[in-house]
Protein backbone atom coordinates (compact mmCIF):
# COMPACT_ATOMS: atom_id res chain seq x y z
CA UNK A 1 0.00 0.00 0.00
CA UNK A 2 1.24 3.54 -1.16
CA UNK A 3 2.18 5.96 1.90
CA UNK A 4 -0.51 8.52 2.77
CA UNK A 5 1.26 11.15 1.15
CA UNK A 6 1.20 9.35 -2.10
CA UNK A 7 -2.31 9.60 -2.53
CA UNK A 8 -2.30 13.42 -1.06
CA UNK A 9 -0.03 14.03 -3.66
CA UNK A 10 -1.99 12.39 -6.76
CA UNK A 11 -5.43 14.08 -5.30
CA UNK A 12 -3.58 17.72 -5.10
CA UNK A 13 -1.91 17.40 -8.43
CA UNK A 14 -5.79 16.34 -10.28
CA UNK A 15 -7.12 19.37 -8.16
CA UNK A 16 -4.48 22.03 -9.49
CA UNK A 17 -5.22 20.85 -13.15
CA UNK A 18 -9.09 20.53 -12.68
CA UNK A 19 -8.85 23.88 -10.86
CA UNK A 20 -5.88 26.16 -10.87
CA UNK A 21 -5.84 28.01 -8.07
CA UNK A 22 -9.58 28.27 -7.24
CA UNK A 23 -9.66 25.15 -4.97
CA UNK A 24 -12.71 24.42 -3.63
CA UNK A 25 -12.89 23.34 -0.09
CA UNK A 26 -11.91 19.67 0.15
CA UNK A 27 -13.03 17.11 2.80
CA UNK A 28 -10.82 13.30 2.35
CA UNK A 29 -11.54 10.38 4.11
CA UNK A 30 -8.68 8.02 4.09
CA UNK A 31 -10.76 5.00 5.34
CA UNK A 32 -8.86 2.33 3.22
CA UNK A 33 -5.95 3.86 4.29
CA UNK A 34 -6.57 3.74 7.75
CA UNK A 35 -8.11 -0.35 8.13
CA UNK A 36 -7.33 -2.13 5.16
CA UNK A 37 -4.35 -4.13 6.94
CA UNK A 38 -6.77 -4.89 10.13
CA UNK A 39 -9.24 -7.16 8.14
CA UNK A 40 -8.71 -10.69 7.25
CA UNK A 41 -11.48 -12.93 5.51
CA UNK A 42 -11.17 -16.40 6.52
CA UNK A 43 -12.83 -18.17 3.42
CA UNK A 44 -13.19 -22.05 2.32
CA UNK A 45 -12.58 -23.72 -0.78
CA UNK A 46 -15.83 -25.11 -2.02
CA UNK A 47 -14.50 -26.75 -5.27
CA UNK A 48 -11.45 -26.29 -7.40
CA UNK A 49 -12.31 -27.53 -11.31
CA UNK A 50 -11.39 -26.71 -14.75
CA UNK A 51 -13.03 -26.13 -17.77
CA UNK A 52 -11.11 -28.99 -19.69
CA UNK A 53 -8.13 -31.38 -19.44
CA UNK A 54 -5.91 -28.93 -21.93
CA UNK A 55 -7.07 -25.53 -19.84
CA UNK A 56 -4.26 -25.06 -17.29
CA UNK A 57 -6.14 -22.74 -15.81
CA UNK A 58 -7.97 -23.88 -12.70
CA UNK A 59 -10.96 -22.83 -11.59
CA UNK A 60 -11.34 -22.00 -7.25
CA UNK A 61 -14.32 -21.80 -5.98
CA UNK A 62 -14.65 -20.00 -2.78
CA UNK A 63 -17.46 -19.71 0.15
CA UNK A 64 -17.37 -15.53 -0.40
CA UNK A 65 -17.68 -13.98 -3.78
CA UNK A 66 -18.87 -10.53 -4.91
CA UNK A 67 -22.20 -10.03 -3.09
CA UNK A 68 -20.75 -11.94 0.35
CA UNK A 69 -18.51 -8.88 0.69
CA UNK A 70 -16.03 -9.01 -2.26
CA UNK A 71 -17.68 -6.24 -4.12
CA UNK A 72 -14.39 -4.42 -4.65
CA UNK A 73 -13.40 -6.83 -7.09
CA UNK A 74 -15.67 -5.44 -9.46
CA UNK A 75 -13.89 -5.19 -12.83
CA UNK A 76 -11.07 -6.76 -10.86
CA UNK A 77 -10.59 -3.31 -9.36
CA UNK A 78 -8.76 -4.32 -6.00
CA UNK A 79 -6.39 -7.32 -6.09
CA UNK A 80 -6.57 -8.80 -2.73
CA UNK A 81 -3.88 -10.94 -1.24
CA UNK A 82 -4.47 -14.39 -0.18
CA UNK A 83 -2.80 -16.87 2.06
CA UNK A 84 -3.11 -20.57 1.85
CA UNK A 85 -2.40 -23.90 3.91
CA UNK A 86 -0.04 -24.62 0.85
CA UNK A 87 1.92 -21.48 0.14
CA UNK A 88 5.75 -22.46 -0.78
CA UNK A 89 4.81 -24.68 -3.02
CA UNK A 90 4.20 -25.26 -6.84
CA UNK A 91 1.69 -22.64 -8.12
CA UNK A 92 -0.67 -22.67 -11.46
CA UNK A 93 -2.89 -19.80 -12.50
CA UNK A 94 -6.25 -19.81 -11.29
CA UNK A 95 -10.14 -18.06 -11.88
CA UNK A 96 -10.85 -17.35 -8.52
CA UNK A 97 -15.12 -17.17 -7.99
CA UNK A 98 -17.90 -17.07 -5.14
CA UNK A 99 -20.11 -19.80 -4.73
CA UNK A 100 -23.67 -18.56 -5.85
CA UNK A 101 -23.97 -19.99 -9.07
CA UNK A 102 -24.23 -16.54 -10.69
CA UNK A 103 -21.65 -15.40 -13.54
CA UNK A 104 -21.04 -11.93 -12.21
CA UNK A 105 -19.82 -13.51 -8.83
CA UNK A 106 -15.80 -14.65 -10.85
CA UNK A 107 -13.58 -12.41 -8.63
CA UNK A 108 -10.63 -12.91 -10.79
CA UNK A 109 -10.06 -14.15 -14.44
CA UNK A 110 -8.26 -11.41 -15.94
CA UNK A 111 -5.62 -10.39 -13.35
CA UNK A 112 -3.51 -13.46 -13.24
CA UNK A 113 -3.71 -14.86 -10.27
CA UNK A 114 -1.83 -17.76 -9.06
CA UNK A 115 -2.38 -19.50 -6.51
CA UNK A 116 -0.92 -23.46 -5.31
CA UNK A 117 -1.74 -26.81 -7.69
CA UNK A 118 -2.28 -28.27 -4.01
CA UNK A 119 -5.48 -26.47 -2.91
CA UNK A 120 -8.01 -28.43 -2.48
CA UNK A 121 -12.13 -28.18 -1.42
CA UNK A 122 -12.15 -27.75 1.93
CA UNK A 123 -8.94 -25.72 2.37
CA UNK A 124 -9.01 -22.60 4.25
CA UNK A 125 -8.02 -19.87 2.24
CA UNK A 126 -6.95 -16.14 4.08
CA UNK A 127 -8.37 -13.03 1.74
CA UNK A 128 -6.01 -9.87 3.27
CA UNK A 129 -6.28 -6.68 3.92
CA UNK A 130 -9.93 -6.61 3.60
CA UNK A 131 -10.76 -3.73 6.87
CA UNK A 132 -11.98 -1.33 5.03
CA UNK A 133 -15.40 -1.76 3.71
CA UNK A 134 -15.96 -6.18 2.65
CA UNK A 135 -18.54 -6.36 5.92
CA UNK A 136 -20.65 -3.21 4.54
CA UNK A 137 -21.04 -4.78 1.02
CA UNK A 138 -21.96 -8.22 2.26
CA UNK A 139 -25.64 -8.58 1.02
CA UNK A 140 -28.13 -10.43 3.60
CA UNK A 141 -28.76 -14.11 2.69
CA UNK A 142 -27.89 -13.42 -1.44
CA UNK A 143 -29.09 -16.73 -3.16
CA UNK A 144 -29.06 -18.05 0.97
CA UNK A 145 -25.68 -17.41 2.46
CA UNK A 146 -25.19 -15.96 5.53
CA UNK A 147 -23.02 -12.63 5.45
CA UNK A 148 -19.87 -12.79 7.09
CA UNK A 149 -19.84 -12.82 10.63
CA UNK A 150 -17.71 -10.09 12.32
CA UNK A 151 -14.61 -10.93 15.13
CA UNK A 152 -12.54 -8.07 16.61
CA UNK A 153 -9.82 -8.38 18.42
Amino acid sequence: MPEIEAFGDAIMGAMAEHFGNSLPEMVIEPGRFLVADAGTIVSEVVLVSSKGEADPVRWVYLDIGRFGGMAETEGEAIRYAFRTPHDGTREGPVTIAGPTCDSVDTMYEKSNYRLPVALAEGDRVEILATGAYTTTYASQKFNGFAPLEEHYI
